[in-house]
């Protein structure tokens, strides 16, 4: 999917939020009171009565009554506050009528580091789709809606026998036809065992489904062998006087959105410019290691590192050449660490090194290596080769600490006092905080 943190024509928008599938929208965040919905996509107009060409670029205020405009608004400044993905519940009043919605919101971000652009997913939840998809569950499936489905489906009787399915069934489970046309429930699952990854919780859930008559099954995902993610949905039909005829099941291919949850999730945690975690993926490993370190007693320590004189190295080599600068920092940095510690951008040309079960004194001993290995590259423009250095503060988890920002601060602060005396140095040289 093409990358929309970026400014685009509101035709563009809609094209790209199309890929998702799921009904999805843009807004555009022009202030802390202000955010426009840049684009909707079709599964968005066709659940919420809304057109695209109608509300592209209108404001919130514009589009909503002041109370429900005030209300979404409030989850916006969250999101944009936080900087991190967001889910919640609401009811709108749209052009179809009321509506019951789960929303997940999505920051984008600009060059930097603010949030420009909130990605919005939502699934219909109403009343009315529940009576929808119950009522889809429970009617008897004709031949001609079977094959014109995207999920495949499969229909069982009360003895597990194969009673009907359609098309797209064996196109997602290469089950050989004889199989289903004997109708014997346990040959197609032995053959079906052969393609999922955990075939043994597959079969032992199956099973108890079928002894579970009543219960119904939503969304599990299943991953495949050959890499394929499917979802499953599955419940139980009953006769008017609640005698149990058999099963029905529904697969979906979702691979491909399953992708794309994850990139999307993976540009929410990192920064674009460098690939490590950005600072909010920082502030999660911090709070985690905090606790783990305050229950066990464990060290913790963490480097602030910053990059000296970089406005110049801008000013002199132009900002491309200060990008090239930021990314082969951080790959003189990655040899250094272990992989159980998290290096993160903070913004700019900040950085953090977040060093689980370590004492002050080891993390000095690191922050002076990484000092002389900034000091000995040799960075490269294009007019000639030129040097940087680096000023790290170093602090570690005092039993005072009520939370990390504490540790943080006086890392920050250390890191100060590494620029005031001189930079390309660590702070403290010695085994003790100043």
């Amino acid at each position: 999917m093409k990358d929309i943190s970026t400014n685009r024509e509101p035709a563009e928008l809609r094209q790209i939020l199309d890929y998702l599938g799921v009904a999805a929208f843009v807004i555009d965040v022009v202030s802390a009171d202000e955010f426009r919905l840049a684009a909707i996509n079709a599964r968005h107009e066709q659940l919420s009565g809304m057109k695209h060409s109608e509300v592209a670029g209108r404001s919130v205020d514009e589009l909503l009554s002041p109370e429900m405009a005030a209300a979404i608004k409030i989850r916006y400044r969250r999101c944009v506050e936080s900087k991190a993905a967001t889910d919640y519940q609401e009811t709108l009043d749209l052009p179809i009528g009321k509506t019951y919605w789960q929303t997940t919101l999505v920051p984008f971000f600009g060059e930097s580091g603010e949030v420009t652009r909130l990605l919005g997913t939502a699934v219909e939840i109403s009343d009315q789709m529940r009576l929808k998809l119950e009522t889809r569950y429970q009617s008897t499936v004709m031949s001609a809606y079977l094959d014109e489905s995207t999920d495949g489906i499969l229909v069982v009787d009360a003895n597990n026998q194969i009673k009907t399915w359609n098309r797209r069934f064996l196109e997602i489970w290469n089950i050989p036809v004889d199989i289903m046309q004997a109708g014997d429930g346990d040959a197609a699952l032995q053959a079906v065992l052969k393609q999922v990854h955990a075939p043994d919780r597959f079969v032992q859930r199956i099973r108890k489904l079928y002894t579970l008559l009543k219960e119904d099954e939503q969304g599990v995902c299943i991953k495949m062998k050959d890499g394929r993610v499917l979802e499953r949905n599955s419940q139980g039909l009953h006769g008017a006087a609640g005698d149990y005829w058999g099963r029905i099941w529904f697969y979906r291919d979702v691979t491909d959105l399953q992708r794309m949850t994850e990139h999307l999730q993976h540009m929410s945690q990192t920064d674009p410019l460098t690939g490590i975690p950005n600072r909010w993926t920082l502030s999660e490993a911090l709070e985690k290691e905090y606790r783990r370190a305050q229950r066990h007693g464990h060290h913790l320590s963490v480097l602030m590192l910053d990059l000296d004189h970089f406005k110049q190295i801008n000013d002199r080599h132009g900002h491309g050449t200060g990008d090239a600068v930021l990314r082969e920092f951080v790959q003189i940095v990655m040899p250094e660490i272990r992989t159980s510690d998290c290096f993160a951008r903070m913004g700019g040309e900040e950085f953090v090194i977040l060093l689980p079960e370590t004492s002050l004194s080891s993390a000095r001993q690191l922050a002076e290596r990484l000092c002389r290995a900034v000091a000995a590259y040799t960075f490269n423009s294009a007019d000639n080769g030129f040097t940087a250095t680096v000023s790290i503060g170093v602090a570690t988890l005092r039993r005072n600490d009520d939370n990390p920002e504490h540790l943080l601060s006086r890392a920050d602060q250390c890191l100060y006092t590494a620029k005031s005396e001189g930079r390309n140095r660590a702070h403290p040289s010695g085994d003790s905080e100043d």
